[in-house]
Protein backbone atom coordinates (compact mmCIF):
# COMPACT_ATOMS: atom_id res chain seq x y z
CA UNK A 1 0.00 0.00 0.00
CA UNK A 2 3.16 2.26 0.50
CA UNK A 3 4.00 1.93 -3.00
CA UNK A 4 0.34 2.63 -4.09
CA UNK A 5 0.62 5.96 -2.32
CA UNK A 6 4.06 6.75 -3.22
CA UNK A 7 2.86 5.86 -7.32
CA UNK A 8 -0.06 7.88 -6.64
CA UNK A 9 2.10 11.24 -4.85
CA UNK A 10 4.88 10.80 -7.32
CA UNK A 11 2.51 10.96 -10.42
CA UNK A 12 0.57 13.64 -8.64
CA UNK A 13 3.32 15.81 -7.89
CA UNK A 14 4.44 15.38 -11.72
CA UNK A 15 1.32 16.70 -12.92
CA UNK A 16 1.32 19.66 -9.97
CA UNK A 17 4.51 20.92 -11.43
CA UNK A 18 3.98 20.98 -14.86
CA UNK A 19 0.30 22.11 -14.84
CA UNK A 20 0.56 25.69 -13.21
CA UNK A 21 1.23 28.80 -16.11
CA UNK A 22 -2.07 29.96 -16.86
CA UNK A 23 -0.21 32.26 -19.32
CA UNK A 24 0.62 30.59 -21.85
CA UNK A 25 -1.63 28.59 -24.81
CA UNK A 26 1.10 25.81 -25.46
CA UNK A 27 2.19 22.79 -23.15
CA UNK A 28 1.19 24.25 -19.80
CA UNK A 29 -2.43 24.28 -21.51
CA UNK A 30 -2.33 21.08 -22.85
CA UNK A 31 -1.01 19.66 -19.56
CA UNK A 32 -3.72 21.44 -17.58
CA UNK A 33 -6.25 19.42 -20.56
CA UNK A 34 -4.43 16.33 -19.28
CA UNK A 35 -5.62 17.05 -15.55
CA UNK A 36 -9.29 15.75 -15.43
CA UNK A 37 -8.25 12.47 -17.50
CA UNK A 38 -4.80 11.97 -14.98
CA UNK A 39 -7.55 12.29 -11.97
CA UNK A 40 -9.78 10.09 -13.23
CA UNK A 41 -7.35 7.51 -14.52
CA UNK A 42 -5.73 8.04 -11.07
CA UNK A 43 -8.08 7.71 -8.89
CA UNK A 44 -10.57 5.34 -10.59
CA UNK A 45 -7.78 2.78 -10.84
CA UNK A 46 -6.73 2.92 -7.22
CA UNK A 47 -10.56 2.61 -6.28
CA UNK A 48 -11.06 0.02 -8.88
CA UNK A 49 -7.88 -2.34 -7.34
CA UNK A 50 -8.13 -1.73 -3.54
CA UNK A 51 -11.27 -2.43 -2.93
CA UNK A 52 -11.32 -6.14 -2.66
CA UNK A 53 -7.77 -5.67 -0.34
CA UNK A 54 -9.51 -2.96 1.69
CA UNK A 55 -13.11 -5.11 2.12
CA UNK A 56 -10.60 -7.80 3.80
CA UNK A 57 -9.63 -5.40 6.96
CA UNK A 58 -11.77 -5.54 9.72
CA UNK A 59 -13.93 -2.93 10.51
CA UNK A 60 -12.29 -1.93 13.45
CA UNK A 61 -9.28 -1.18 11.03
CA UNK A 62 -10.60 1.25 8.03
CA UNK A 63 -9.87 4.40 9.70
CA UNK A 64 -6.09 3.39 9.01
CA UNK A 65 -6.66 3.39 5.21
CA UNK A 66 -5.65 7.04 3.62
CA UNK A 67 -8.81 8.76 2.94
CA UNK A 68 -7.94 9.37 -0.86
CA UNK A 69 -7.89 5.94 -1.29
CA UNK A 70 -11.10 5.38 0.14
CA UNK A 71 -13.45 6.91 -2.46
CA UNK A 72 -12.96 8.65 -5.86
CA UNK A 73 -14.49 11.64 -4.52
CA UNK A 74 -12.01 12.02 -2.09
CA UNK A 75 -9.22 11.10 -4.46
CA UNK A 76 -10.16 13.80 -6.75
CA UNK A 77 -10.34 16.10 -3.83
CA UNK A 78 -6.31 15.26 -2.81
CA UNK A 79 -5.52 15.24 -6.23
CA UNK A 80 -7.07 19.14 -6.45
CA UNK A 81 -5.12 20.01 -2.87
CA UNK A 82 -1.70 18.64 -4.14
CA UNK A 83 -2.23 20.28 -7.42
CA UNK A 84 -2.93 23.80 -5.75
CA UNK A 85 0.43 23.67 -3.80
CA UNK A 86 2.40 22.30 -6.31
CA UNK A 87 1.14 24.97 -8.36
CA UNK A 88 2.13 27.82 -5.77
CA UNK A 89 5.63 25.99 -5.71
CA UNK A 90 6.25 25.98 -9.52
CA UNK A 91 5.26 29.61 -9.54
CA UNK A 92 7.42 30.26 -6.74
CA UNK A 93 10.48 28.91 -8.41
CA UNK A 94 9.34 30.22 -11.53
CA UNK A 95 9.60 27.12 -13.32
CA UNK A 96 8.14 26.47 -17.24
CA UNK A 97 6.23 23.60 -18.37
CA UNK A 98 8.10 21.95 -21.90
CA UNK A 99 6.73 19.90 -24.45
CA UNK A 100 8.52 16.99 -23.91
CA UNK A 101 7.44 16.74 -19.77
CA UNK A 102 3.77 16.85 -21.46
CA UNK A 103 4.01 13.90 -23.78
CA UNK A 104 6.34 12.06 -21.11
CA UNK A 105 3.44 12.38 -18.92
CA UNK A 106 0.72 12.23 -21.16
CA UNK A 107 2.45 8.65 -21.86
CA UNK A 108 2.19 7.61 -18.78
CA UNK A 109 -1.31 8.20 -18.19
CA UNK A 110 -2.34 6.01 -21.05
CA UNK A 111 -0.17 3.53 -19.94
CA UNK A 112 -1.40 3.38 -16.05
CA UNK A 113 -4.69 3.13 -17.95
CA UNK A 114 -4.12 0.33 -19.90
CA UNK A 115 -2.68 -1.33 -16.53
CA UNK A 116 -4.67 -4.65 -14.93
CA UNK A 117 -4.71 -4.43 -11.00
CA UNK A 118 -2.61 -7.61 -10.45
CA UNK A 119 -0.31 -5.25 -12.31
CA UNK A 120 -0.97 -1.91 -10.75
CA UNK A 121 -0.65 -4.02 -7.36
CA UNK A 122 2.93 -5.14 -8.33
CA UNK A 123 4.85 -8.19 -7.33
CA UNK A 124 5.60 -7.58 -3.37
CA UNK A 125 4.87 -3.70 -3.81
CA UNK A 126 6.88 -2.85 -6.97
CA UNK A 127 5.18 -1.78 -10.28
CA UNK A 128 7.77 -0.96 -12.48
CA UNK A 129 5.34 1.49 -15.56
CA UNK A 130 8.30 1.56 -18.17
CA UNK A 131 6.23 4.92 -19.63
CA UNK A 132 6.36 6.76 -16.53
CA UNK A 133 10.05 6.62 -15.56
CA UNK A 134 10.26 9.42 -17.71
CA UNK A 135 7.44 11.40 -16.29
CA UNK A 136 8.79 10.27 -12.73
CA UNK A 137 12.44 12.08 -13.66
CA UNK A 138 10.46 15.73 -14.44
CA UNK A 139 8.85 15.42 -11.09
CA UNK A 140 12.23 15.09 -8.78
CA UNK A 141 10.95 11.36 -7.27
Amino acid sequence: MKFLSKTNLTLLTLLSLLACNKLSQSPEAKLKELVPKFQKTMCSKTIECTKDEFAKIPPAYRNMIPPFMQSEENCITFFDQKMKEAEKKRIEEKKEVTEEQVQAFEKCILAFDQLTCDTFKGAKGKVSIPECEEAQKFSGN
